[in-house]
């Protein structure tokens, strides 16, 4: 009892000293504490975004009249990896065309299309450009990019590569017997050029899915397969005959 007693009065003495003092150590006290939370590493707490939906690009025109050259082109909108290469690719030919074009009378026009498959989406540019003489040129430019991840692909992420040597002749047989509507002998292709024909000649193309068909489209520059009245053309091959070639 005796050291109970001791005990309490030696609490009361530090309680009144601290009491009497306090104007000198709370202040340090609050201070220490202060530091000790700017110190303190913050908490992070990640935030929940919303996954961003990506939307079919959307496609108008505009025209361009300058000194030297008119055009028209089209606008793309859409945040999509295919919008975005497009965008690129139209901005940056036209600059240069408008480096050539030193001399009035130059046209360029460019049409785009918008096709999609369920894992594919491209956008397929038609470029044709006059500078001078008696006859303009024609060209495509396809960029395609898988869906999911964005990234621009080549016709060897879609045909297995064992079988892009034969992939190759059956569209050479394919082009090699095409003839004109009115039931002529004559091919519509020039053999010769359609034999000189590798896989790599194949960099513009697309898949296209709609209600009723399934097509892995091949584009070829005016010229590149057939006389140039013939103009560019964009080959089409249903997927039911190629998909032992199909990745």
């Amino acid at each position: 009892m005796k050291k109970f007693r001791i005990f309490l009065l030696i609490l009361i003495i530090i309680g009144v000293i601290l009491l009497l003092t306090q104007k000198f150590w709370v202040p340090k006290l609050v201070n220490q504490i202060l530091i000790w939370e700017r110190t303190l590493p913050e908490k992070i707490i990640p935030s929940k975004e919303e996954p961003k939906t990506v939307t079919p690009p959307t496609i108008t025109t505009k025209k361009i009249t300058e000194e030297n050259f008119s055009s028209t082109v089209p606008v793309i909108l859409g945040s999509s990896a295919v919008a975005v290469q497009a965008r690129a690719y139209i901005d940056k030919t036209i600059s240069e065309f408008r480096k050539e074009a030193n001399n009035g009378g130059y046209e360029i026009n460019i049409d785009a299309k918008y096709i999609k498959s369920d894992k594919t989406e491209s956008i397929v540019l038609s470029v044709y450009s006059y500078t001078g003489g008696a006859h303009g040129s024609s060209i495509y430019k396809v960029i395609t990019v898988d869906i999911k991840n964005g990234k621009i692909l080549a016709l060897s992420d879609v045909i297995k590569k064992d079988q892009q040597k034969s992939f190759t002749e059956f569209v050479k047989k394919e082009l090699n017997a095409w003839r004109y509507p009115d039931g002529g002998d004559e091919s519509v292709v020039f053999p010769e050029t359609v034999k000189d024909l590798t896989f790599s000649s194949f960099s513009n193309w697309s898949l296209e899915e709609n209600e009723n068909d399934k097509n892995l489209i091949i584009y070829f520059d005016q010229a590149t397969i057939g006389p140039g009245v013939l103009g560019p053309v964009a080959w089409v091959l249903p997927q039911d005959k190629i998909k032992d070639f199909l990745q």
